[in-house]
């Protein structure tokens, strides 16, 4: 049986922290020997855990090709650096979230070049289990630290720092890389060694992206039949159809406020993430020999509504996909 657990930027870089948050951390401190942490990836998850981790008063050093995040940061009173060697060499750790395993492997091994013995490298980002594998046993041949921390809650955990850290690393590493996560984050899980936060992470996104179809089938023939929207979400939400797509993040508009199907599927979990994320899973069925028929079906789905050109739709507009009979 397959098993897996066997198996230099010229664009600026930003530090800022914040003195007067110091004493105000809600009990989400830092490990005693963390000073600075440099964060990869300043997307619509990573902008927030950042921000997040510089309310606990640790110094962050941010980096994106988005210059507009760089701007964020910037307005919030940043100190600029160059390069990437000027912002890893003083950092204790390095968190990356960024959208696929190249980008991952880029970042890690520019960083490796400059970084401090012992740093910790924590990859948040949802990329295969078998690169997570391989990306760890390379840092460790270096004298580097390294683990797997992916998450689930989304943009609103991010914002809220109560997002779910599922942790693959050595088990006497798992309290230091815990405390280092915890201003961004609610609960933390230790699923074993390396690697093993991301198959959970590839199961939880699976599992997310078949229920998304499925509950945009039956919110779609409900309302085609003529019952309110609401109603019928409600009648769910405490019934044996409840899931966390359907009371926490409704695909149809104007059931819930601040969610992407309110604001025209804007800003959330794009298609081009979710079918990335579909990909690795049957991309580790095919290598271990798993059939599984449901998930090609509903790859089909957002596959095709990519093909229509609505790549960065959030993945809750496949409700529309099916409402309107792949007519969009």
């Amino acid at each position: 049986m397959f098993n897996i657990l066997n198996s230099t930027s010229k664009n600026a870089l930003i530090t800022y922290s914040s003195k007067s948050l110091l004493n105000n951390l809600n009990n989400k401190n830092f490990s005693s020997n963390i000073n600075r942490i440099t964060f990869v990836g300043l997307g619509n998850m990573g902008l927030p855990m950042a921000q997040n981790l510089l309310k606990s008063g640790v110094k962050v050093a941010g980096f994106d090709f988005n210059q507009q995040s760089v701007e964020t940061l910037r307005k919030s009173g940043a100190c600029v650096y160059q390069t990437l060697e000027s912002a890893i060499k003083e950092s204790e750790a390095l968190i990356t979230m960024l959208p696929n395993a190249k980008a991952v492997k880029t970042v890690w091994e520019d960083a490796e070049k400059f970084a401090k013995k012992n740093t910790i490298f924590i990859d948040s980002s949802t990329i295969s289990p078998i690169d997570a594998a391989n990306f760890a046993k390379q840092s460790e041949s270096k004298g580097f630290l390294a683990a797997d921390a992916p998450v689930s809650g989304g943009v609103m955990g991010a914002t809220k720092a109560t997002l779910s850290f599922m942790i693959g690393s050595k088990k006497d590493h798992f309290e230091q890389i815990k405390s280092i996560l915890a201003p961004m984050g609610k609960n933390y899980f230790y699923c074993g060694e390396n690697s093993s936060g991301q198959i959970a992470k590839t199961c939880n996104n699976l599992c997310l992206g078949i229920t998304m179809a499925g509950l945009s089938e039956s919110l779609a023939l409900g309302v085609k039949l003529g019952i309110d929207a609401k109603v019928l979400s409600e009648i769910m939400a405490v019934s044996s159809g409840r899931c966390w797509s359907l009371d926490t993040y409704n695909p149809i508009p104007n059931v819930m406020e601040n969610v992407p199907s309110s604001r025209n599927y804007e800003n959330g979990f794009s298609m081009e993430l979710i079918t990335k994320d579909i990909n690795i899973a049957l991309d580790c069925a095919k290598k271990i020999e798993l059939d599984m028929e449901l998930s090609h079906k509903t790859q089909e789905h957002y596959e095709k509504i990519k093909e229509k050109g609505f790549n960065n739709k959030d993945f809750s507009f496949v409700y529309q996909y099916i409402l309107n009979n792949k007519k969009i």
